[in-house]
């Protein structure tokens, strides 16, 4: 799927709310790799997700961990942007994230616990 627009940020705005769509649509309960451009677009398009969820009443629809143990989780990260987006079930990946955060959310998304992750392709070069 194309995205007109000449400047950068609006254009990837403007994808935000497809992917929660699609995301909705064709795998509301498997696990979902997003891949976007920077770390920066990480932390951006994961806010959208979670205001999407909100305005849809289920803000933790990504979220498959009992409390408890969630919490303890969060405990351990040390980026406050990924515990953020962690409390609604979606993981960052980038390479502004030490390796213990990032090993985090790789294997809360590898077991499921989270459904989503945000996977920045600035990290695979």
């Amino acid at each position: 799927m194309g995205y007109p627009g000449k400047f950068y940020c609006p254009r990837m705005n403007s994808m935000n709310k497809p992917t929660y769509a699609a995301i909705c649509t064709h795998s509301p309960t498997k696990p979902v790799l997003i891949f976007v451009s920077s770390r920066r677009q990480t932390r951006l398009t994961a806010l959208d997700l979670i205001q999407f969820a909100a305005s849809d009443e289920h803000p933790r629809q990504f979220l498959n961990m009992p409390e408890e143990a969630f919490q303890m989780v969060l405990s351990q990260v040390t980026d406050q942007n990924l515990r953020h987006t962690l409390q609604f079930g979606i993981g960052l990946h980038h390479a502004g994230l030490n390796d213990k955060d990032r090993s985090l959310a790789e294997e809360l998304f590898a077991n499921n616990k989270i459904q989503a992750l945000l996977y920045s392709l600035s990290f695979i070069s």
